[in-house]
C-alpha cells in the first residue's frame, strides 16, 4: 500500500514538472528576412483595416526588445491596454512566427462588416412574412 502510494506521489509531482517545463521551454525564434525588431513584426502582420503599427498601445506593449515581445502573455498585453481582437491576433501571430512560418504567408485581414439591407428576410428573400407593409416597403 505505501509502494504505491509513493509511487502515485511521484507520479502527481512529475506531471507538474513536466508542464512548467514546458512552458519555459518556448523558443524564441531569430530574426528572418526583414523582420527583425518588434516594430517590424508589428508591420508585417498589419493590413490596412488592422493597423498595428500606428496603434500606440500594441507599440509600447511590444517594447523593443526582440526576446521580451516573445515572452508576452494576454495579461501583459491587456495591462498595456491592447483590446481583445488585436491581443489575440498579436499573440495568433507571434505563434505562427515561432513555428516557422512568414508573415506573408499567414497574415489575415479584419473580416469586412456585415451588410445588412431592409428589414432581413422579409427583403432580402423576397416574401413578406406576416402583416401589413411597412413604411417603404415595397409590395411584391
Amino acid at each position: 500500500m505505501l509502494a504505491v502510494l509513493q509511487r502515485t506521489r511521484s507520479a502527481i509531482s512529475n506531471i507538474g514538472v513536466r508542464f512548467a517545463s514546458t512552458s519555459a521551454q518556448r523558443r524564441v525564434p531569430s530574426p528572418r528576412n526583414k523582420v527583425d525588431s518588434p516594430k517590424a513584426f508589428l508591420e508585417a502582420i498589419s493590413k490596412p483595416r488592422r493597423d498595428l503599427v500606428n496603434n500606440s498601445a500594441c507599440v509600447s506593449a511590444l517594447g523593443e526588445d526582440w526576446d521580451a515581445m516573445f515572452s508576452m502573455n494576454s495579461e501583459k498585453l491587456k495591462g498595456a491596454g491592447v483590446p481583445v481582437k488585436e491581443r489575440k491576433y498579436i499573440l495568433w501571430a507571434l505563434e505562427k512566427y515561432r513555428q516557422g512560418l512568414e508573415p506573408s504567408e499567414f497574415v489575415r485581414s479584419v473580416k469586412k462588416p456585415k451588410k445588412v439591407r431592409g428589414w432581413g428576410p422579409r427583403v432580402q428573400k423576397g416574401y413578406r412574412v406576416r402583416g401589413e407593409l411597412r413604411p417603404g416597403e415595397k409590395k411584391i
